[in-house]
């Protein structure tokens, strides 16, 4: 008479955690990335900016961001609500290109919300610089 070993049984991998593990993974990408469309601002950048200095002989408007809703505009204060008035004047003077400088502390908010008022008044380019 001969002994045999009983016979092991194997359970089926189990598919259910998995796909709760998927499915979590499917949750946390959806919810983490943005399906916003973010707007291009045209700027002129090192080789368009001294090409087009050259090509015309005015100087850009100078608008400095000092951070706090403090800036200027050719040495004159300017709040961000009287920025696109002063920037249409300065279309109706013929300039068609800023320079805007931020500051130490201006923030990042302040110079794109200066850069649309450009782009708003109308003004062909836009330089930026900063520290």
């Amino acid at each position: 008479m001969r002994i045999e070993r009983a016979r092991i049984r194997r359970r089926p991998i189990g598919l259910t955690s998995l796909i709760d593990v998927i499915f979590l993974l499917l949750l946390f990408f959806m919810l983490a990335s943005t399906f916003s469309n973010y707007q291009a601002l045209p700027l002129a950048g090192g080789g368009q900016a001294t090409a087009a200095l050259r090509e015309e002989a005015a100087r850009p408007a100078l608008l400095r961001i000092h951070g706090n809703g403090q800036m200027d505009l050719n040495g004159q204060s300017v709040s961000a609500e009287t920025l696109a008035g002063k920037l249409a004047e300065l279309q109706e003077n013929e300039t068609t290109r800023v320079a805007i400088w931020s500051g130490e502390d201006a923030s990042v908010q302040d110079v794109v919300g200066a850069m649309d008022a450009v782009v708003a008044a109308g003004l062909s380019s836009v330089l930026v610089a900063g520290r």
